[in-house]
């Protein structure tokens, strides 16, 4: 796990979880960073791609690294939405989900997925053909795709399924943004677990910030994370 800290001088910080694959290289997050850092200090944590337990991998070095942050608001998109979804910390303030990788909607049927699932293989070898540009956003960039995981393994999706599955209870100080034509995730899942009022659609792919919408958007995303699910 990688976390860099942006730092222009803002007095508040966020704590950003980018999602499965994403990178601070990565124009469009680079892009969405400096929106943030225009009024936040940023920690942008980058997830490792090929792990087999969520709770170790993932949500522990978040949880460890905000244990010290003191008060932080917080952002995740996409598996990042996950895990962020999973951490408690007393200093947490508002919650912003982008796109919140908390089901799947892939063309399988589930007792399949379950059984491939239970296979003891951590090597990745089942292809991911979905993160190309029209699933992700109309910006997607050459070296974004390039970059994006091709395949998983039957553990990774053990542990992604444990997680989902486990998901705590939404918090009051949570909001959501998605797109309702999202193929990566599910977006009915956003709406099992938020209210309506919590909800903020936007039209594009699954990655807001890689999406010609964005602009239109992320001053909402910004009053979101600084006043809470009241601003949208």
């Amino acid at each position: 796990m990688q976390i860099r800290v942006y730092d222009e001088g803002a007095a508040r910080d966020c704590l950003f979880v980018l999602g499965w694959g994403n990178r601070c290289r990565h124009q469009n997050v680079q892009w969405l960073v400096d929106q943030l850092a225009t009024a936040y200090r940023v920690h942008a944590v980058e997830l490792p791609i090929h792990i087999t337990d969520y709770r170790r991998e993932w949500v522990g070095p978040v949880q460890e690294y905000a244990s010290d942050l003191g008060r932080f608001d917080l952002l995740g998109h996409s598996a990042g939405g996950l895990t962020a979804a999973h951490l408690d910390a007393d200093g947490i303030g508002n919650r912003v989900y982008l796109s919140p990788w908390w089901d799947s909607d892939f063309p399988v049927p589930g007792p399949v997925l379950d059984a491939l699932a239970s296979l003891p293989i951590t090597k990745p070898f089942i292809p991911v053909d979905t993160l190309d540009a029209d699933a992700i956003g109309d910006l997607a960039t050459a070296q974004q795709l390039a970059d994006a995981p091709s395949s998983v393994s039957p553990a990774f999706l053990r542990t992604v399924f444990r997680a989902q599955r486990s998901l705590p209870p939404a918090r009051d100080a949570a909001a959501a943004f998605c797109s309702l034509t999202d193929t990566v995730v599910d977006p009915r899942a956003v709406g099992e677990r938020l209210p309506a009022d919590r909800i903020r659609l936007y039209d594009g792919g699954h990655e807001l910030f890689s999406s010609s919408g964005r602009e239109q958007t992320v001053k909402t995303v910004l009053d979101a994370l600084q006043h809470g699910p009241g601003a949208l």
